[in-house]
């Protein structure tokens, strides 16, 4: 089983792509790359107002906070960096601490999304189940009339869903602006794909 087609999917979209983002992201050169830039943010107030979209960043300063400045994770990723050394380092401490600063942008900007995201997720989940369950009933029409479907759906299907969930992922720390309605077209994308991967189930036993 660990050595399916299916689990090495897995891994790839929701393990080794996110991570391999946030390892190569923070070497753009560039700080915009990692801000959370005006066009996402009104976005963000577009769908739920100032006051809502203000709470967003309080809720995500707050997280950054607590997780990473009180617990002292960045005081201590700065520690080495910041020892005067007598020998010439070619400027390699300037390179980590410029990737270092831009890693802590990134995960910052990940808990903001991720913050934003979280107003879709029982939504999604309630969509997913209900499509899921449409899917059935049409797998179930389709067997009572003798219907016959390839597997070929189902494993599309399920694959479709584990890019479009290992995309989701990957999105939090993408070096780009993402507008919030980004989370609606995900949200579709997984109903979608959850109502093929029901109807295709076993249509053919």
């Amino acid at each position: 089983m660990s050595n399916s087609r299916f689990v090495s999917h897995l891994r790839l979209w929701l393990i080794v792509t996110p991570v391999l983002l946030a390892t190569l992201a923070p070497i753009l050169p560039d700080d915009r790359h990692f801000e959370i830039d005006t066009a996402e943010q009104a976005s963000v107030e577009a769908l739920f107002g100032g006051d809502r979209a203000n709470d967003l960043a309080s809720r995500a300063n707050e997280r950054f906070r607590r997780w990473f400045v009180d617990s002292g994770a960045i005081r201590r990723s700065y520690a080495g960096s910041a020892n005067q050394s007598l020998i010439s380092d070619g400027g390699t401490a300037g390179i980590a601490s410029a990737w270092l600063r831009h890693l802590w942008m990134e995960l910052y900007r990940a808990i903001y999304r991720a913050t934003v995201a979280g107003h879709w997720a029982w939504g999604a989940l309630c969509f997913a189940a209900a499509m899921l369950n449409d899917g059935a009933v049409q797998r179930r029409i389709r067997a009572a009339a003798a219907g016959v479907a390839s597997p070929v759906g189902f494993h599309l299907a399920a694959h479709g869903l584990l890019v479009a969930l290992g995309v989701s992922a990957s999105a939090l720390l993408l070096p780009l602006s993402l507008p919030a309605s980004a989370w609606t077209v995900a949200t579709a994308c997984v109903g979608v794909l959850a109502w093929h991967l029901a109807a295709s189930f076993h249509v053919n036993r």
